[in-house]
């Protein structure tokens, strides 16, 4: 298959463009920066010879992309949790998902996969996130374009338009282009603290998500797919690092209420005053009050072999000390 990959010099675009090259697909890589292209995908001994130019809210560029491709994979996304942004980042992500995801619907294309997040249908009070759930009530701009984002695709596929949904926790991995915001989270457990507080964390390692869409692409699937990952609780992530390590990772207690006051504060203090902070009241509600994500359908279906949670975190933490995000002296002799 030709597939186009939006968001190609992104952490979940970059990889899912490896897996498919890998299989045997032809990839043209959506982006938007050639020369941060060219760097990335040269870093890796990649030759691209095909890709296209512009940005997903562009029309006339988002068609010229399409073009020739018989398979598209929709990663490009805004993303800021600046409250001054939250318009920009709703009307950039749905613009690109209608005219990606619908261009590629009216043009035939049978195979589509749109990447989307358990942010669109996290519900606090579920007993557990599946194919079934409902949609969410994000609070966050981006939250909330994800969930507009999600009504477009499901009136598509109710239509009869064969597209593929993925619903990814939080995304880690190697190899990421610019440090998102699950392996900040890694970084930042490791420099600073595990908080140990109530309920737990769930990884997606983007390799495991980018085999996933491999799989979805060859079997034509359409349809809801969540990618959860391995659910470690607060305490057992803090003794998994520090089995990873080579220095002892700290632990802070952080009680529920206690975190959720200090989230509601930085949200008053950003609206106030805006700063980059990875704190929000939306932030501690996932971290206090995570609901497991079972991703049983994916598996039963596409037969995939995931990394174990322990495997993702040391490859994770390698990583992290060799792009430099944290000193090399976090990781154990062995892992060098």
């Amino acid at each position: 298959m030709r597939v186009l990959v939006t968001g190609a010099t992104g952490f979940v675009g970059f990889h899912t463009s490896v897996a498919l090259q890998r299989a045997g697909h032809s990839v043209r890589l959506g982006i938007r920066n050639v020369d941060k292209m060219q760097q990335l995908y040269q870093a890796h001994g990649i030759e691209v010879s095909d890709f296209a130019v512009g940005a997903i809210t562009d029309e006339e560029a988002v068609a010229k992309a399409l073009d020739g491709c018989d398979a598209v994979v929709h990663t490009a996304a805004m993303v800021s949790m600046d409250p001054s942004l939250a318009e920009t980042v709703r009307q950039t992500n749905v613009r690109g998902t209608e005219l990606v995801i619908g261009g590629a619907v009216q043009r035939g294309i049978e195979a589509i996969v749109y990447v989307s997040s358990v942010t669109a249908i996290y519900d606090r009070h579920a007993q557990t996130i599946n194919e079934t759930s409902s949609l969410g009530e994000a609070t966050s701009g981006y939250g909330r374009s994800k969930i507009e984002c999600e009504k477009y695709v499901r009136g598509l596929i109710a239509g009869g338009a064969p597209v593929a949904i993925t619903y990814p926790s939080m995304i880690v991995g190697p190899d990421d282009p610019m440090l998102s915001e699950g392996n900040q989270g890694v970084a930042y457990f490791i420099h600073s603290a595990v908080p140990i507080t109530t309920t737990g964390a769930q990884f997606t390692d983007v390799r495991d998500l980018a085999q996933a869409h491999v799989k979805l692409l060859e079997g034509r699937k359409s349809g809801s797919y969540v990618v959860g990952g391995g659910y470690l609780t607060w305490r057992e992530l803090y003794h998994a690092l520090n089995g990873i390590t080579a220095r002892k990772v700290r632990k802070i207690p952080m009680p529920r209420f206690l975190f959720r006051i200090i989230g509601s504060l930085v949200d008053a203090a950003v609206h106030i005053k805006r700063f980059d902070t990875p704190i929000s009241r939306e932030a501690v509600t996932y971290t206090t009050e995570w609901v497991v994500v079972d991703d049983s359908k994916l598996h039963r279906e596409l037969d995939l072999d995931f990394h174990t949670v322990h495997d993702t975190l040391r490859d994770t933490v390698e990583w992290l000390a060799t792009a430099g995000h944290i000193d090399r002296s976090w990781v154990r002799q062995e892992q060098s």
